[in-house]
């Protein structure tokens, strides 16, 4: 989950449903497992442990038991939009959620927190709390990284000062294995900032790292550092980065008053790569994608290149990538004529399914894609696609997940097993 997410033209049109176009370019277990989900059972414990083994799918499609809270991941009542997402990633039986005063491990099986990793500075607690982004996990999954926008209180003569806290934490121990503080911009209180990114979410986070890099964005201003030391090498205001892939970072600038561009630079040396100019409302699409909103269209593009992979023809497009080779790009609007679903290769950019098509399917609001699994909902119906085909994989899923992994699904603020 490092960075955990075109002119072949088609179209569908269906009475009373969303027109679709794409264009593409580049590169052209038990009796009880539903349809295709593998389930798999963990190890048994040494030394004659009587603790029975935890069932896992991959992918999970049907989800109850006995759900788990996952306290503190919540965002305050006054956020909006995608901001409302909890502020949590689930990998691998752990969900690490951050709680505002740092890091919370919880073991997904027993509810139990594994270890807490707590920040140098105390939160500002009362009132409605504080947005937060969730944490970013490494692709090998050792290392937990998250930011903080942190007040700290002058001793002496020395008065009040700002910092961005930024730590890395090994998941196996839940020891610090480095962290550092960024005196931030004064954009990057998020007091008077307006969001460049689509989430409309202006806390701080850890967007990437590499060998010699580590991405940092708050409100408006992105940081490069150097894990090494804690130095900031770079810096730039009204950018916000999304992704880093290849040594190349990759973000939304705001160029004046309600315009904007996609800009790629050098992750060591923050010099320009790339840019797609006339670029609103950027998002994180795939570990080397992004999407916005060019003019009345939404496009992806290579994260590394700057070249437009996908099309379509309108706006408000968001995607997801399932952590492996496919990208879910949908848009849910309260017209029917506003919603659709197109599924791609994330290599060859070829398309697999679209909706609507003319069959007169529903088009689900997409929550999550893991695997090969696309989540939604139909209405209030919680349903699970297949990621490959488009068709019904579980019409009765009991949860439309936004966090997956093979022991259950994130809805809200709760961890729900996995059942098939």
């Amino acid at each position: 989950m490092g960075g955990r997410g075109t002119a072949r033209r088609w179209g569908v049109v269906t009475a009373g449903a969303v027109v679709v176009a794409v264009s593409l370019t580049g590169c052209g277990g038990g009796g009880d497992v539903a349809p295709g989900a593998k389930a798999t059972e963990e190890p048994r414990a040494g030394g004659g442990s009587e603790k029975p083994a935890r069932r896992a799918y991959d992918p999970p499609v049907r989800f109850e038991g006995n759900a788990v809270d996952l306290t503190g991941s919540g965002q305050p009542s006054t956020s909006s939009g995608e901001a409302l997402r909890p502020a949590v990633t689930l990998v691998d039986g752990v969900a690490y959620v951050d709680d505002e005063g740092g890091i919370n491990a919880i073991d997904t099986r027993t509810g139990d927190s594994r270890w807490y990793a707590e920040t140098k500075y105390e939160p500002e607690r009362g009132g409605f709390g504080t947005e937060r982004v969730a944490p970013l996990v490494s692709d090998d999954g050792r290392t937990v990284y998250a930011a903080w926008w942190r007040q700290v209180p002058g001793e002496g003569t020395m008065p009040d000062r700002s910092v961005i806290e930024v730590l890395a934490v090994d998941t196996a121990t839940g020891k610090r294995t480095w962290s550092a503080e960024i005196p931030p911009d004064p954009s990057s209180t998020g007091l008077a900032a307006i969001a460049i990114g689509a989430d409309g979410n202006l806390a701080p986070q850890v967007v990437g790292v590499d060998a010699g890099t580590a991405i940092v964005t708050s409100a408006d201003t992105t940081y490069a550092l150097d894990p090494a030391t804690g130095a900031v090498r770079w810096k730039k205001g009204d950018y916000r980065a999304l992704n880093l892939a290849e040594g190349v970072v990759a973000g939304g600038e705001e160029t004046g008053y309600a315009k904007g561009r996609l800009l790629g630079v050098d992750a060591e040396t923050g010099k320009r790569r790339w840019t797609v100019a006339d670029a609103r409302q950027p998002a994180h699409a795939a570990p080397k994608l992004l999407s916005a909103n060019l003019g009345d269209r939404s496009v992806v593009v290579d994260a590394v290149t700057g070249q437009t992979r996908v099309s379509f023809d309108s706006r408000d497009w968001r995607c997801l990538d399932d952590a492996r080779s496919l990208v879910a790009c949908s848009k849910h609007g309260y017209r029917a004529s506003d919603r659709g679903i197109v599924v791609f290769d994330a290599t060859t950019f070829r398309h697999t399914w679209v909706l609507p098509d003319h069959s007169g399917r529903s088009v689900p609001k997409v929550t999550g894609f893991w695997h090969g699994a696309l989540y939604g909902e139909v209405g209030e119906r919680p349903v699970v696609l297949d990621g490959t085909t488009g068709k019904d994989r579980e019409t009765e899923p009991n949860a439309a997940p936004i966090e997956i992994d093979r022991y259950g699904g994130v809805e809200g603020t709760r961890f729900i097993p996995a059942a098939g």
